[in-house]
């Protein structure tokens, strides 16, 4: 080959490496995005009040965790969503954060055992007890995560502090059921929800 070939080559194959696309920062932020593993928590759940004797009342959202059993009976009990899970998370696991006492309102009088049971949805209609209880009674048969977050005593912690109380299911919504459980007694748990306290939602 001489020495004007081997120029004419030379050539060519600096234009096909020029013509090669480039990747772009945005574009590679975009993919990095899409492969980040990294633990994400969700805070502030919308919530709910449901009253079991008084079965068809219902309500609007409230901000607040606060559950109640008197005389052996559960009479105040909260239903909470988190939304936004992305479709592919596989870890998702509920929990409760505490402020410090300043920065908190937080109180449990006798039993803070409390009982959260996952629910496959919300029903059509009004999110009144008679309407939920058949799905709960439901995801008890389905065997969804029945978890056991005790706050017994914390609201005596002057420090902040950080709970786990288990693994649920992971969908695009999480629906729970919560009460104060009935295996230890009368008792009543109020837990303003804000940024440092409340349920959280940890997926990944």
């Amino acid at each position: 080959m001489n020495f004007t070939s081997k120029f004419a080559v030379g050539m060519c194959l600096a234009l096909v490496g020029m013509a090669l696309p480039t990747q772009h920062s945005s574009s590679l932020q975009s993919r990095a995005q899409q492969h980040d593993t990294s633990p994400k928590v969700l805070i502030q759940p919308t919530m709910y009040q449901v009253l079991p004797l008084q079965t068809s009342l219902s309500g609007p959202a409230v901000s607040q965790l606060e559950v109640q059993r008197t005389e052996g009976v559960s009479t105040l009990e909260n239903i909470a969503i988190f939304e936004g899970i992305p479709e592919n998370a596989q870890i998702c696991i509920l929990g409760w954060n505490q402020g410090s006492r300043g920065e908190r309102e937080f109180k449990v009088q006798g039993n803070g055992l409390l009982a959260a049971q996952q629910l496959s949805q919300l029903p059509s209609g009004e999110v009144s007890w008679e309407n939920i209880a058949p799905i709960a009674d439901d995801a008890v048969r389905q065997g969804l995560p029945l978890l056991h977050p005790d706050t017994t005593d914390w609201s005596e912690i002057d420090a902040a502090a950080k709970h786990v109380a288990g693994y649920v299911k992971c969908k695009e919504t999480i629906y729970l059921k919560l009460q104060v459980d009935n295996r230890d007694g009368d008792g009543y748990v109020y837990l303003g929800q804000d940024s440092n306290n409340g349920l959280t939602l940890e997926f990944q």
